[in-house]
């Protein structure tokens, strides 16, 4: 008896406290879409141009050319790329598990905090539904103190309590859909880079046993620094 009279005494309070949690969920969602769409603008990469810039030196093993032109692109598939120049000397199986791995901490930076847009967006209607559900019960609990004439303050509590399942929505439709978007977009740089891997790799098939494969330590101390860190 105790605890449902908490409750109720909770559920008096009306919806107002559920409205400011949904600003603040709204705020924390439009920041991490802002972050997130400027990471992708700055990371934007053009696969078709930089494929047939690199593909000359690709067929001429022509390593430190290959290198020169993946530390001047900014796409986050160049960088896979790089990572796997520098393990050149090491083998091809070197070369694979070396691009597998950065293109996991790849996926992983660009996936980072997309998970509270999926989240909100699935239950920012139900936090809503819930703010409308507490300022039902305000608003009955309103008529039942009032001895006459309540049925236009319960009405105009009833469609200020509606207001929450509005906000609710107005928070889940935009964090859905960028959800969705940079999803998209973290699977079209992780396919890219898989283009990119074995595009390397075919080279490194053509160029075995010819001796041309082999990069210069010098050529490979700068991207090896590089190569790993994410913009």
């Amino acid at each position: 008896m105790d605890i449902t009279r908490a409750l109720l005494n909770l559920a008096q309070g009306g919806s107002a406290w559920v409205l400011w949690l949904l600003l603040g969920l709204s705020v924390a969602s439009v920041a991490i879409i802002i972050d997130k769409a400027l990471i992708f603008y700055r990371c934007r990469f053009d696969p078709d141009r930089f494929v047939a810039e690199i593909e000359p030196a690709l067929k001429q093993g022509d390593w430190p050319q290959v290198v020169s032109r993946c530390e001047a692109e900014s796409g986050l598939e160049a960088r896979v790329l790089l990572a796997g120049l520098k393990e050149i000397p090491w083998g091809k199986n070197a070369v694979q598990d070396l691009m597998e791995g950065e293109r996991l901490r790849m996926g992983l930076f660009l996936g980072r905090r997309l998970s509270f847009l999926g989240t909100l967006g699935a239950n920012a209607p139900f936090i809503g539904l819930f703010g409308t559900v507490l300022g039902i019960i305000h608003a009955f609990k309103d008529l039942a103190l009032t001895e006459g004439g309540g049925g236009p303050a319960v009405m105009a509590g009833v469609a200020e309590a509606l207001v929450a399942t509005a906000v609710g929505l107005l928070v889940a439709i935009p964090a859905v859909m960028m959800y969705n978007f940079f999803n998209q977009r973290l699977h079209v740089v992780q396919e890219r880079s898989r283009f990119l891997e074995q595009l390397l790799l075919a080279h490194l098939d053509r160029g075995a046993g010819t001796g041309e494969i082999a990069l210069p330590d010098a050529e490979l101390s700068k991207p090896a620094r590089q190569a790993g860190r994410l913009a």
